[in-house]
């Protein structure tokens, strides 16, 4: 019983913790990170080059598809063990996080990088190897040498992704243009869905530019009560176009991730109507082609 109530007592803390750190930046319209645009084409020739994976098979682009319907993630889930797969986070606006990977334990977009190139359920590539394979290439090690006072190098190869990832801002959304003021561009369902949004409690974690993915909560606890899961909030950028969801990748349809993912967090049971207004205005949410993907 004991045990009960200090599990319980923890999750309303943690929502109360997780409530007021939200509301210090509740909204505000998806903005364009500075970034060098050389680095950035040279950054779009590595994430999309298989030749930098030690199988030569696998590349950024294959679990981050950006041309694909603009999603910026995979249609399927990616297998990362023998009994594991995930559903890929979308690279797009990912520069607008500050904490990364499905637990949050990276804190920069450079250690997001760097763990994507070397971690084994990653690219899973060595820096001595990527620096290896980029000096093999006449035309990389040209740019580098052009753009990077040391040539290639590892830091280099992880800068230019950086600089290619900030450049990934799909902007424009209706959303954006709806908060900056214009609210005629609404019809009444998106409006009704805003406000469900704000009133049943999505808004405490989806919040901030990126409509999320700046936050984690504690989800699951062991037999002492002890907390032995944390997962980071996904960004709700896109949302339509970044199936499957959950981080399994077990849902394919927005409209039913809508009803589990709200009874699940917070205990709320949607309506049919009041899952089609919020489904609405998760559409708004969809911006344009980055300049350098067009």
């Amino acid at each position: 019983m004991a045990r009960a109530f200090l599990q319980i007592l923890s999750c309303v803390l943690c929502f109360f913790c997780v409530q007021a750190f939200a509301a210090s930046h509740i909204l505000s319209p998806i903005a364009q990170p500075k970034f060098d645009e050389q680095k950035a084409r040279l950054g779009k020739e590595l994430f999309f080059d298989a030749s930098l994976s030690p199988s030569g098979t696998l590349s950024c682009e294959k679990c981050h598809n950006l041309y694909w319907d603009l999603s910026g993630t995979s249609k399927k889930n990616v297998k990362i063990s023998a009994d594991e797969e995930i559903s890929p986070p979308t690279a797009l606006n990912s520069a607008l996080n500050f904490i990364f990977f499905k637990n949050g334990e990276v804190k920069d977009l450079a250690g997001q990088v760097r763990q994507s190139l070397t971690g084994k359920n990653q690219l899973a590539s060595e820096p001595k190897f990527l620096v290896q394979k980029v000096n093999q290439n006449s035309v990389y090690r040209n740019k580098f040498e052009e753009l990077y006072e040391d040539g290639v190098s590892f830091k280099g190869i992880v800068d230019a992704l950086v600089n290619f990832e900030k450049a990934l801002i799909t902007p424009n959304a209706k959303f954006d243009k709806f908060i900056s003021g214009d609210e005629s561009i609404f019809d009444e369902e998106e409006k009704r869905g805003f406000e469900l949004f704000k009133t049943i409690g999505c808004i405490n974690c989806h919040s901030g530019a990126n409509m999320g993915a700046n936050l984690y909560y504690e989800l699951k606890f062991d037999a002492d009560g002890n907390k032995t899961g944390r997962y980071k909030v996904p960004s709700l950028r896109n949302i339509e176009k970044t199936a499957p969801y959950l981080y399994s990748g077990e849902l394919a349809d927005l409209k039913e991730a809508l009803k589990i993912i709200a009874k699940m967090r917070i205990n709320y049971d949607l309506s049919d109507e009041q899952t089609h207004v919020l489904y609405k205005f998760l559409l708004t949410l969809s911006g344009e082609k980055p300049e350098i993907l067009k």
